[in-house]
């Protein structure tokens, strides 16, 4: 009996040997490797696409480029402001992972907004900058719900805590350069959303408290 050959879905020329839930089918090698994040909106559950992910360059960061860079964010910073980084990561890749098609870009794009709003407030004036595309939006909106509810919160906790805003911020600039420095340059790259979703215990997107670790 002649065996039976399967034919990628995409170029419809070579053998599948891949099962791509991006297609909902059977595709090449050669079509996973140069479609992947470019013309696929690859679920970060694939195999392949997690595989990828830990062998990929990064895009460098020209030391211009890098965000904000007259704000000084030591290491000894993050290490004291643990509760408030971890907050961020989760309502971050959450807010990320309830918005349909958001990639990396979307999620910087949230952020930087996020940061200029912030650092308008400390020059006393009230003024919301809203990310311009509509995806980056969606997430800059339920992030800053989530986060507002954690300040709230926070300040209830430590009512004489003077610093706080400026804590926020400062975690807003570090997670945009965390960003930076891990895309990989693919127009529909997530690579920076599977990085955060790696550090959280539960990767499903889930209404649950806030219970993460790096």
């Amino acid at each position: 009996m002649a065996e039976t050959i399967i034919v990628c879905k995409l170029c419809g020329k070579r053998r599948a040997k891949r099962a791509c839930p991006a297609v909902k089918g059977e595709i090449c090698a050669i079509c996973c490797g140069e479609q992947r994040e470019v013309t696929l909106f690859c679920p970060l559950d694939c195999d392949f696409l997690r595989e990828a992910h830990k062998h990929e360059k990064t895009l460098l960061v020209p030391v211009e480029k890098i965000s904000n860079p007259t704000v000084e964010v030591t290491e000894e910073f993050i290490r004291s402001r643990e509760e408030l980084l971890l907050f961020c990561v989760y309502s971050l890749v959450q807010a990320a992972l309830r918005t349909p098609h958001a990639v990396d870009l979307d999620v910087l794009e949230s952020i930087e907004a996020l940061i200029q709003t912030r650092r308008t407030a400390e020059s006393g004036l009230i003024y919301e900058t809203r990310a311009a595309n509509a995806v980056a939006a969606s997430i800059q909106q339920k992030f800053s719900e989530s986060l507002t509810s954690y300040e709230e919160e926070r300040k209830e906790r430590e009512p004489l805590s003077r610093n706080a805003d400026s804590d926020v911020f400062k975690i807003l600039v570090f997670l945009h350069r965390i960003g930076q420095q891990n895309l990989n340059g693919r127009l529909k790259g997530r690579m920076f959303i599977g990085m955060l979703r790696g550090m959280t215990p539960d990767t499903g997107v889930d209404e649950r408290a806030p219970s993460i670790i790096l």
